[in-house]
């Protein structure tokens, strides 16, 4: 291409570029950018509309994998996790390689359990591979939740230490 087609290409990338950025003050000066103040509010978290039922919102998941974990039987029924108490409570009763990362997500998810729902926790799987986070379901037994999780596909992996898998999931409280 000839040098002076590429001018008018040029300037109008250019033309582009600063106007998207803002004004050359704004550019130099770190102080003219808007900084949040201390005093202003602070933006509330959405919540559902009244109309809604919380069983329409999507339930947060979790699952949690570590090695030489597998001590004991897997539950049976999975355990309500309403707050940190229970979360460092729950996590006390798993092998430690699990306690720490299982407390880090447990406290993560427990930030964004939609209103309605409650986060439960249970040990699902022992084996070789984690399963995927996306299988997790949750029935109920009576007054109990229980979660499951579809198994890895199998593989021709052998391990020496089988990993434990913990499932977390947000369900839906009973009313009542």
């Amino acid at each position: 291409m000839h040098p002076t087609r590429l001018l008018p290409l040029a300037v109008a990338a250019t033309a582009l570029l600063v106007s998207s950025c803002g004004t050359p003050e704004e550019a130099t000066d770190p102080g003219s950018s808007p900084t949040p103040s201390a005093s202003s509010p602070a933006t509330p978290k959405s919540q559902p509309e009244p109309s809604r039922p919380p069983s329409s919102e999507k339930p947060v998941r979790g699952l949690v994998s570590a090695g030489g974990a597998a001590e004991g039987d897997l539950e049976k029924t999975a355990t309500p996790l309403p707050d940190a108490a229970a979360i460092k409570a729950y996590a006390a009763t798993l092998g430690t390689s699990l306690q720490d990362s299982f407390t880090t997500e447990a406290t993560r998810l427990l930030a964004h359990v939609p209103s309605g729902q409650r986060l439960h926790a249970q040990t699902v799987y022992d084996g070789c591979e984690a399963p995927d986070p996306a299988t997790i379901t949750a029935s109920t037994s009576g007054a109990d939740v229980v979660l499951r999780v579809t198994p890895p596909k199998t593989t021709k992996i052998q391990c020496l230490v089988a990993e434990r898998s913990v499932a977390l999931l947000s369900v839906d409280q009973p009313v009542g």
